[in-house]
């Protein structure tokens, strides 16, 4: 006799374990939902509300934790919910019916039991299922990035070699796995200095122009926080707006996302480039960072722009420090609170440097390994430098996980 340890990951891997063993189609049903397991936490809640949501779980055989002031006195607390997708279902609509803010209580944890394998982005004229991690290689216009990897590093380069060399990179990055390409002009590594729309413009449109041109299927994305930038690059067929200041800093390039239905990332970023490395602090890191893009979500939202246009980016490395940056990968799964597809940009960061004590060119393995951990914690898209590398990594992951 054996006792084997499973690690059931969802509802379909649970239907696949019993159905090997000729279990019932219809006893599957019924106890396949039974072996899943959940634990939320929940925020600002009203004691009274609390100790609802307990009662409910308790008389099921879920658990509910509380702190030992909201049992007697009237307070906004936090609680910790653990049950069975079975029981889950089953409380939601005992919630639904109540007051003190539970029917929306019970929306929201509807949302993370229905297991939904598609995720659907809107970015202008195109229509993009996220079922799969997407990624999204990265085109550097830039003489001072800090992955060493700008075209114009070499300022010998004629505009016509500098276009081939650019076509010549994204037809690699597209022909080894990505799906979206995000261009910048300006580097956004710390103290780094400001360049004006111009310059931007300058260093980035004509290169737009090509790629648009040559990969019309390719979701083509824009990484700046410059109307003016964002405007041009729009009227040369960009889908998608990424912006580190998550429209703080031009706060108008919302008309542009509204009107022309365009994908926008919403990053987030303590400071700007030039101040976000100046002892940066948190209490809580992931809260904090929450907090912020839910504002910024509700701010597009009450713009007119649709959910589905949105990204949210946690911002690795931008006014974070080592311990901050891992904390948000660790529970990177939180962000999923926002019911939005996370995009994130890890590759050749510091964290990874200083993690392996190693240089910007040393940091590929690094890179990918941090990459899978995102991936298996719930993002989206990835942002990385070597496409084939990380293409090769998520189709070992994706093909392990089919089993």
């Amino acid at each position: 006799m054996r006792v084997i340890p499973i690690d059931v990951k969802n509802l379909a891997h649970a239907h696949k374990i019993m159905d090997s063993l000729g279990v019932d189609r219809e006893g599957i049903k019924i106890m396949a939902p039974k072996s899943i397991f959940r634990v939320f936490k929940i925020e600002e809640i009203d004691s009274v509300a609390a100790n609802i949501v307990k009662q409910q779980l308790l008389s099921l055989g879920g658990e509910a934790s509380l702190p030992r002031g909201a049992l007697t006195k009237r307070i906004s607390t936090e609680m910790i919910i653990s049950a069975t997708l079975s029981q889950l279902k089953k409380v939601i609509p005992k919630l639904k019916r109540q007051s003190f803010g539970l029917k929306e209580l019970g929306e929201k944890i509807a949302s993370f039991v229905k297991e939904e394998n598609t995720t659907l982005l809107l970015a202008r004229d195109k229509k993009v299922s996220i079922r799969k991690p997407m990624i999204c290689g990265i085109i550097n216009l830039t003489p001072d990035s800090f992955s060493g990897d700008g075209i114009f590093k070499d300022s010998l380069h004629s505009l016509t070699k500098a276009k081939h060399l650019v076509l010549k990179k994204v037809e690699a990055m597209v022909k080894n796995g990505a799906r979206m390409i995000d261009v910048g002009g300006e580097s956004s590594r710390p103290f780094s200095q400001r360049i004006s729309p111009e310059e931007e413009i300058k260093r980035v449109i004509p290169y737009l122009k090509e790629i648009r041109k040559r990969f019309p299927s390719v979701l083509l994305s824009i990484d700046t926080y410059k109307y003016k930038v964002a405007k041009e690059a729009v009227n040369e067929g960009v889908d998608i707006i990424n912006d580190i200041t998550a429209l703080r800093e031009s706060p108008q390039i919302f008309s542009l996302v509204k009107k022309y239905k365009l994908g926008c990332i919403l990053m987030h970023m303590k400071g700007t480039p030039q101040t976000m490395q100046i002892r940066p602090f948190y209490k809580d890191v992931v809260r904090e960072i929450i907090s912020f893009l839910e504002e910024r979500v509700d701010f597009c939202l009450k713009k007119g722009i649709e959910k589905a246009q949105l990204m949210i980016d946690p911002g690795i490395g931008f006014g974070k420090r080592l311990q901050d940056n891992i904390e948000i990968l660790a529970r990177l799964r939180e962000f999923k609170t926002l019911g939005l597809p996370i995009f994130l940009g890890v590759f050749r960061k510091s964290f990874i440097g200083q993690i392996l004590n190693l240089p910007v060119e040393e940091r590929l393995i690094g890179s990918v390994a941090a990459v899978i951990w995102a991936v298996l914690k719930g993002a989206n898209v990835l942002r990385v430098h070597d496409v084939k590398e990380t293409a090769q990594a998520l189709k070992i992951i994706e093909k392990l996980a089919e089993n």
